[in-house]
């Protein structure tokens, strides 16, 4: 840019602090499509980069009492899109990572809820089908497998044989796996 425009420039800018509505559209006639372009550059996004530089000439008219400008407006309108632009990209970054985390803690709520609602079904379905075990089966069943007794303890604590722990435990497993064959996957990993 030579001295002659920068000069011209500066004048204009100053008729512009004045309230000169002129000057102002000489510097959004003369610079406006140049800037658009170079925001696309950094945005990538043609209607972004329009409302980026409009929203620039917005602040520059609007601020043009408080803005401070030496050398060059071109210069001030190339950097104050050029900070626009990332600041742009950083709110969509930001709002990028919220809604990815939102989305993340929604389905992990999902997930959490649907747990609850599955070991709840299943506690009720699990219910149902030890019910239909004799008594001294389910008892032997329960110290099995939620007491984490092993068959020897089961023996002496029932005072009863180890294999006759051992026959209740199959006889359980059996009528519960009938009982059970639609949450059988389920129940498994309940009883592990």
């Amino acid at each position: 840019m030579n001295q002659l425009l920068r000069n011209r420039e500066l004048h204009l800018f100053a008729e512009m602090k004045a309230g000169n509505k002129e000057s102002f559209n000489y510097f959004f006639d003369y610079y406006y499509s140049g800037l658009c372009i170079y925001a696309k550059n950094y945005i990538g996004d043609l209607s972004a980069s329009e409302e980026v530089v409009q929203d620039v000439f917005v602040r520059f008219w609007e601020k043009r009492q408080n803005i401070k400008i030496e050398s060059s407006v071109r210069f001030y309108l190339y950097k104050t899109v050029y900070n626009q632009c990332l600041n742009l990209l950083k709110h969509k970054k930001i709002e990028r990572n919220y809604r990815q985390n939102y989305l993340i803690q929604q389905n992990n709520l999902f997930e959490e809820q649907w747990s609850l609602y599955n070991e709840s079904e299943l506690r009720h379905v699990l219910n149902q089908a030890m019910s239909k075990l004799p008594p001294r089966c389910r008892e032997v069943f329960e110290l099995s497998r939620f007491e984490n007794l092993k068959n020897k303890e089961i023996a002496e604590k029932l005072e009863i044989t180890e294999k006759t722990v051992e026959n209740q435990i199959t006889k359980a497993l059996k009528v519960l796996r009938k009982e059970l064959k639609d949450f059988l996957p389920l129940f498994l990993m309940y009883l592990s």
